[in-house]
């Protein structure tokens, strides 16, 4: 055989063209960070994988790899805020894909006071209304006629600079209307949940499971092909992993859910081929990498990683696969994580090399997806608020429709009595049922207590007795409610749309703060403290477990 021999010409046209498509892939883009007129130095501007600085005159130039990013961003310092569209911040540009030439995005910010400020969160409200399941159209009612109200009264109560942050899963995956094509309206699209969160303040989104796309049938996503199942998300609501500082507290938001092939079963094994993992993407990890080593550190006291998915378990260890790729970038800083996705209320305290890491695991605002204004372990579906103030913050819930005001439940025989006594083990089965077959009526009466937000609780008898405390107890408003709601959807008494399914998420869960409480003296007044993570009273109060 002949050797292949190449002239000069073709190999120049050859890389001519080769120059060509590179040319085609990448863009320049550039602008400036402004605040009345002026140019704002030091603010961070990514692509989602390059980081850099704007100079004296908030002036920024980036070389952009249109096959990789699909926005520009800046991270918004402390003390300003940026031009909104309605609700939503404009920290974002969307990159024009096709550009053969450089493109533009200037930024504008406003000076803020965040010396105090309020962070309302809420997480999984699962809105799909209009859909064939059990609410349809009831679920955007009771979201606009219950939910929004009680936010909107946060807001108007709220202290200083007031922001919200969704932790994630607004939506239902296979309910959108991009996946029931010619049923306009069978869906509830990321523009519905925009229109109907109508406050008048900024709100910032994170990704949740159910939020992301799936691939086609037979498909799964890789780590270069990722970005499809963020389609959706990314035509409405712009980035998935950003960040901005507020006050003295440096937000980082992350997408922790590695959707392989749909949006259930989250794992967190290394093999898995199906479901998603709990994990961050490669490109994520780069850019944390980069924005951690470019951002100054003095402007911040606290880092608040915002994620859909857990960071850690209940006993403090690590839940999410991969976790040093979050912990080596922002090593050194003190760590507040705020969660959804598990749809209950747990606070974990945790030391890793010497620095703690506080986890806020909040209840799905949906109670169980509508169902109940209740979560599967007790707690109401609530906005959750964050004062910040210096370098403490107060939490507190606020619950809305028939749970409002509600802090916390007691059942007891005597002032707070329920529909059967409490005694040493209630709360301790998955029914009521179960606790009779227990030989439950042998049992010394007790208090039972479900305090949200609660981290500890101490219960002092008024006869100075000391009686025995058990942890983690079923709640039972929810957990009677459950097994009678089931029990007349089987037998046909309430409306076949408002049936209970049964799924495993529905079922009576144990709380992380419910104590039930044995005493010395049965008729002695008791005391009950509960306090929270940081040793704050968040709930005192007295019951008897006997008249």
């Amino acid at each position: 055989m002949k050797p292949i021999k190449f002239s000069v010409t073709l190999l120049m046209v050859l890389l001519l063209g080769i120059g060509t498509l590179s040319a085609a892939e990448t863009s320049v883009v550039k602008g400036r960070v402004l605040c009345s007129g002026s140019g704002v130095e030091g603010v961070l501007v990514s692509d989602g994988h390059n980081v850099v600085k704007t100079d004296k005159n908030g002036a920024y130039e980036l070389n952009v790899d249109l096959s990789e990013s699909d926005f520009v961003h800046i991270s918004v310092p402390s003390g300003y805020e940026v031009e909104r569209k309605g609700n939503y911040p404009l920290f974002w540009g969307r990159l024009d894909t096709k550009a053969t030439g450089a493109q533009t995005f200037d930024f504008n910010l406003t000076k803020v006071d965040q010396s105090v400020y309020t962070l309302l969160t809420m997480a999984d409200t699962h809105v799909c209304g209009g859909v064939n399941r059990r609410a349809n159209a009831d679920e955007v009612q009771l979201y606009s006629s219950e939910l929004m109200p009680t936010l909107r009264e946060c807001v108007a109560g709220a202290e200083g600079r007031t922001y919200i942050i969704t932790l994630g899963d607004m939506t239902q995956v296979g309910y959108r209307p991009s996946y029931r094509e010619g049923k306009e309206g069978a869906g509830y699209s990321f523009t519905d949940y925009m229109r109907d969160t109508n406050v008048d303040v900024p709100i910032f989104n994170v990704i949740g499971n159910h939020d992301h796309d799936i691939p086609k049938k037979g498909t799964a996503f890789t780590e270069s092909t990722i970005r499809g199942s963020r389609r959706d998300y990314h035509a409405e609501l712009g980035p998935v992993y950003y960040s901005m500082t507020i006050g003295r507290e440096h937000y980082i938001i992350l997408d922790n859910t590695f959707v392989l092939t749909s949006d259930a079963h989250g794992t967190t094994d290394e093999k898995a081929t199906k479901g998603n993992q709990v994990r961050l993407c490669n490109a994520q990890v780069e850019w944390l990498k980069k924005h951690m080593a470019a951002v100054d550190r003095s402007t911040f006291d606290r880092i608040v990683l915002c994620m859909h998915c857990p960071l850690l378990n209940t006993n403090g260890g690590f839940a999410m696969m991969r976790p040093h790729q979050i912990m080596e970038p922002t090593a050194g800083c003190e760590m507040v994580v705020l969660i959804g996705h598990s749809h209950r209320d747990r606070t974990v305290r945790s030391w890793h090399n010497g620095r703690v890491i506080y986890e806020f695991l909040h209840p799905s605002t949906a109670g169980v997806a509508w169902y109940s204004p209740i979560n599967t372990e007790g707690t109401p579906g609530a906005v959750v608020s964050y004062k910040f103030k210096g370098k403490t913050f107060e939490r507190k819930y606020h619950p809305y429709g028939s749970q409002k005001g509600v802090q916390y439940r007691v059942y007891d025989n005597a002032d707070h009595a329920w529909k059967y006594p409490i005694n040493e083990i209630t709360g301790s089965y998955w029914s009521y049922a179960r606790e009779v077959e227990n030989g439950y009526h042998k049992h010394k009466p007790a208090i039972l207590v479900n305090i949200w937000g609660a981290y500890s609780c101490t219960f002092t008898e008024s006869t100075g007795g000391k009686g025995v405390t058990t942890k983690d107890c079923y709640d039972l408003a929810y957990r009677d409610w459950y097994w009678e709601t089931y029990e007349k959807s089987l037998c046909g008494e309430i409306p076949e749309g408002q049936m209970l399914r049964k799924a495993n998420w529905q079922t009576p869960s144990k709380s992380n703060c419910a104590w039930r409480y044995v005493p010395a003296d049965p008729t002695a007044v008791v005391t009950v403290t509960a306090k929270d993570v940081f040793g704050n009273v968040v709930a005192q109060f007295t019951a008897r477990a006997s008249k």
